[in-house]
């Protein structure tokens, strides 16, 4: 819970993880490959944000809920202490906070991803 309190000290973290990713994954040292490290960190955080945004809108809860009744009356082991019906449905589990600090962390390196792509491209074109 501590990351969602220090968004920039998470953002800090994220740089040196791109860093590293460049150092070690890069076949040489351009502007390209850090862009391409940014990218793959963006694209995690961006996907995580996405896939619990989804969820979170309740997209999933009809189809939990639906499985969870049809086993429950199918099912031949029945655990009457275990109800079916109290346990959480998948939006209730995404904690808003977390969701919120995906899509901040995402959000700003993709801006740094784009100022990265416009100084490559206007030194391209140079």
């Amino acid at each position: 819970m501590e990351a969602v309190k220090k968004p920039f000290f998470v953002l800090l973290v994220n740089f040196v993880i791109t860093a590293l990713l460049f150092l070690f994954n890069s076949p040489e040292y351009t502007l390209k490959y850090y862009i391409n490290s940014v990218f793959y960190v963006v694209f995690f955080y961006l996907f995580i944000a996405l896939i619990m945004w989804v969820i979170r809108g309740r997209f999933f809860d009809g189809i939990a809920y639906s499985f969870r009744r049809f086993y429950n009356k199918t099912s031949k082991q029945r655990d009457y202490l275990e109800e079916w019906k109290g346990k959480p449905l998948p939006s209730e589990t995404v904690n808003r906070s977390w969701l919120r600090m995906f899509f901040f962390q995402g959000v700003i390196m993709l801006m740094v991803m784009f100022v990265l792509l416009f100084f490559y491209y206007a030194g391209v074109a140079n």
